[in-house]
């Protein structure tokens, strides 16, 4: 039962509601996890609340719904999305830690020892960056085992102008980077903008890609000259993320911004170093693991930074899971043989709600052998990669498979909306879209950003390699892509029609982030062997308008 040290509290400017290492200020609406700000969307944050006044009590969905989405239809699935959210952002489960749980068929319950504190003065304003300052996305959930490298990283970044972090596929590059980034936004005037580079396929337009998320208008064939004379009197930070496969093309342009913009400074990942002067490289390890050899107990087990990883994941998911003596020499099996690579971690984790981890242990046994067989040509650490996600594929059903296979079209992120569009067949039931995106992101096998008015999803690069190749497999390509093309194409004919009456900063806001997927649309109707008329269709779109848009 939680303990509350003030039960006739009420949740004025005057109090408080601790619980763990936490604390809620509901009138300044902010989240403190010891003096430092818990980035948590406006829903995320009403359901907490909600919670918290009702703190050992059952609260319904309907209860929920009705707060966070107030006078608006949503399906329970979007609850769904949140509570995971929410339990990933506090650490749920972490070192034994419980605080929300589910209650079959009725609601949530909010278990952890509760306070209601009385503030002595109002606190200090937020910390959290104000969005004008910034672009980077809410942390959907708790980084682990990267402090020590996240502080060092922080400390280098003000004296190293190109500071470059590098390691292979699924290691946690951006996870570190954007930790990173979130830590300095007030050392630069002028803000810190993360450029994603990861949908480009075409190196020529990486300077194009960092200008229109800066906003800056392109006009002409070669924009670095203007772009830098743009940067040359700004003191920001810029995060190019994912610059493996235009490696050149990242190269030239932090040199040419090393050498004309003197006060950006710029941060990297990629899986190489861009091998210019100046740069200064910082590797990215996996995370720690057991020696085979050791026989640990389960204390000495979660000292390891890949052990906590893992019981975090599976206890946001399997509330009655814990390390114990019996298991933990499996657990530490487990993420030995996924590397201690995070993404690897993160999509076999939720697995033990199905399997359990002996089991998970066998399959993961079983199946890596034969997968290195079969892609022998690879590197090893895309064969472990493979391995987890061919294997996660297989748990899914036909019809998730499907689903997944549809949504590797995309090459950004994509809402509800456009999954529908593109993935539901008309013989699926209404609202299958949601329910369907709901599973993945609790198998890890989508990634949910739930910190906008909207929620948007995306696949990892790993999640979405192997979904096109599942897709050309099955011969559906050609047919998701023309849906891809055609909603692209009704989306961005409404934004021409809007693009005279709506402010510029609204419509980019509800444009902006289909902008790689119209990208792609274009390069398929463009393909030598695609659809004339299609291709005539989405040549009449506003296209120096849309290259206004950030990266989305």
């Amino acid at each position: 039962m939680p303990i509350t040290t003030e039960p006739s509290a009420t949740t004025d400017g005057g109090t408080a509601i601790a619980f763990g290492p936490f604390r809620l200020l509901p009138a300044q609406r902010l989240l403190l996890e010891g003096d430092q700000p818990v980035r948590l969307g406006n829903r995320a944050f009403d359901i907490l609340a909600t919670l918290l006044e009702r703190a050992s009590e059952v609260v319904g969905k309907e209860e929920l719904i009705a707060r966070a989405w107030p006078k608006t239809f949503v399906e329970d699935a979007n609850l769904k999305i949140q509570i995971s959210a929410l339990r990933r952002a506090l650490g749920d489960g972490q070192g034994g830690n419980r605080y929300i749980t589910t209650i079959t068929g009725r609601g949530y319950n909010f278990v952890a020892p509760v306070r209601f504190e009385k503030l002595a003065r109002a606190p200090p304003p937020a910390t959290i960056a104000s969005a004008a300052a910034h672009n980077l996305p809410l942390a959907m959930t708790r980084m682990i085992g990267r402090e020590e490298v996240v502080a060092t990283l922080v400390s280098r970044v003000s004296r190293e102008r190109v500071l470059t972090i590098v390691g292979p596929g699924g290691i946690g590059k951006t996870t570190v980077a954007l930790a990173v980034a979130e830590r300095i936004i007030s050392d630069y005037e002028h803000g810190v903008w993360l450029i994603d580079l990861s949908p480009l396929g075409d190196p020529r337009l990486v300077p194009s890609a960092v200008a229109t998320v800066l906003g800056l208008e392109v006009r002409t064939d070669n924009p670095l000259p203007g772009l830098i004379a743009a940067l040359r009197d700004r003191r920001m930070l810029l995060l190019l993320d994912n610059c493996e496969h235009v490696i050149d093309a990242a190269a030239s342009l932090a040199a040419a911004i090393l050498g004309g913009a003197r006060d950006v400074s710029i941060l990297l990942t990629t899986r190489e170093p861009l091998g210019i002067p100046g740069e200064h490289v910082y590797r990215v390890g996996p995370l720690s693991t057991p020696q085979h050899s050791a026989r640990a107990t389960a204390a000495e087990t979660a000292a390891f930074t890949a052990i906590q990883l893992f019981v975090e994941r599976v206890t946001a998911i399997v509330e009655d899971f814990a390390l114990t003596e019996e298991n933990a020499s499996t657990v530490a099996e487990i993420c030995r043989r996924l590397d201690g690579l995070p993404l690897a971690i993160e999509f076999a984790a939720p697995r033990v709600e199905i399997l359990g981890v002996e089991a998970l242990a066998a399959h993961l046994g079983a199946g890596l052998p034969q997968l290195r067989a079969r892609v022998r040509a690879s590197p090893p650490r895309h064969r472990t990669m493979r391995a987890v996600v061919d294997w996660s594929y297989g748990l899914l059903s036909e019809d998730e498979q499907r689903f997944l296979r549809a949504l590797g079209i995309f090459a950004g992120g994509f809402t509800v909306e456009a999954a529908a569009a593109v993935a539901i067949d008309a013989s699926d039931a209404p609202g299958e879209a949601i329910d369907r995106l709901a599973d993945l992101v609790a198998k890890s096998l989508v990634v949910a950003d739930v910190s906008g008015a909207s929620p948007r999803f995306r696949l990892l690069d790993t999640t979405r390699a192997y979904a096109i190749e599942k897709l050309d497999e099955s011969g559906d390509r050609e047919r998701r892509a023309r849906r891809h093309a055609e909603y692209y194409r009704k989306l961005f004919a409404c934004a021409e029609a809007e693009w005279e009456v709506r402010p510029t900063a609204e419509w980019l806001a509800d444009y902006a982030g289909g902008i790689n997927d119209l990208r792609a649309a274009l390069d398929w109707a463009f393909f030598p062997d695609g659809d004339v008329g299609f291709r005539r269709r989405l040549q009449s779109l506003p296209l120096n308008r849309i290259r206004m848009c950030p990266a989305g």
